[in-house]
């Protein structure tokens, strides 16, 4: 099974490989946790294109029979030294693995040697655009075995094609990476007051502050009077943004791609980070609330360089 229909087919492992797949996870996310955000995200941004380079040289080879000599000047292009060394096999998948080992020890060699690589493909190859390579390379077998294209596309124009693709129901890979996006950011709105709603302690003026700039709209519903206020009710707050994150998925539901929705969310490497992290922070500020309550941008860059060697305990948080 490909990546693209492993992200929205888990449900369907068998157990072997749903237990394979909860290793590979936990081993993923004690590695993302070693390092800051910033480092890995510049990462994890660029696979997407390694992991469409592979999938378009598979293709390309399935198609010809052959490598042709635009796709080994694009290879040289791309990948300088890859042809160095010992002969390369023609069999595509062969071809495409190979290729992957190559960027996996030459581009992205310092992740590696810091001990990360596994976190990277982990979530890499369920990063959306990879998805869409994947959606794209599956099209391709099957449409170009029945009917060969007369022109081959060059990769340019085949990752161009590939971002395209429909993903999750009628969505491309742009439009599920912005409502995921989306809803990591009021997660992480909600993470950041937890302690607060769970302890029902009226919010700082700070924070009350910031959240009116942030959601004057949905106050504006909320108000009977033009002089009433929630001010700092944590219990009314707490169902403002409970109610926020719950368009989300009712906008997800309502495009017929919940499910789709909800996987993608968790299989996002930002809402693991904010997730462990705002347990660390509820239990920091649990014992001592008399320091001072972080605004929501100084709660993000915490969460952003937290890391911890024995994050393993963080691995039994579910999304929501």
């Amino acid at each position: 099974m490909t990546p693209a229909k492993q992200a929205a087919n888990e449900p369907k492992y068998s157990t072997a490989e749903l237990k394979a797949h909860s290793v590979a996870r936990r081993r993923a996310n004690l590695q993302l946790m070693r390092i800051p955000w910033a480092r890995f995200r510049k990462a994890y941004e660029e696979y997407p294109r390694w992991q469409g380079l592979a999938l378009w040289t598979r293709a390309v080879i399935d198609a010809e029979g052959r490598a042709p000599t635009e796709l080994l000047r694009t290879l040289r292009e791309h990948c300088p030294g890859f042809f160095e060394g010992a002969a390369l096999p023609c069999e595509p998948n062969l071809l495409a693995f190979r290729l992957l080992e190559w960027v996996h020890n030459h581009r992205f060699g310092y992740a590696k040697r810091q001990g990360w690589l596994d976190a990277l493909s982990f979530y890499g190859v369920r990063h959306p655009r990879s998805q869409a390579a994947w959606a794209f390379w599956e099209h391709c077998e099957k449409e170009w075995s029945r009917m060969p294209p007369k022109a081959l596309p060059s990769f340019e124009e085949w990752e161009q094609r590939a971002s395209k693709m429909k993903i999750c129901g009628e969505a491309t890979c742009l439009e599920v990476a912005s409502a995921v996006e989306r809803y990591i950011d009021r997660e992480a709105t909600a993470l950041w007051l937890s302690p607060l709603f769970v302890s029902h302690i009226k919010l700082p003026a700070h924070v009350v502050s910031e959240l009116e700039q942030r959601f004057p709209s949905l106050l504006s519903r909320t108000r009977s009077g033009s002089d009433q206020r929630i001010k700092g009710d944590s219990t009314s707050w707490r169902s403002l943004i409970r109610a926020v994150r719950v368009r989300c998925l009712s906008n997800a539901k309502a495009a017929g791609w919940l499910d789709g929705f909800t996987e993608r969310v968790r299989s996002h490497p930002r809402h693991f980070r904010f997730m462990a992290y705002g347990k660390h922070w509820g239990a920091e500020w649990s014992q001592d609330r008399r320091q001072h309550y972080p605004s929501s941008r100084q709660w993000r860059l915490a969460a952003d360089h937290y890391s911890e060697a024995s994050s393993n305990r963080h691995h039994g948080i579910h999304s929501p």
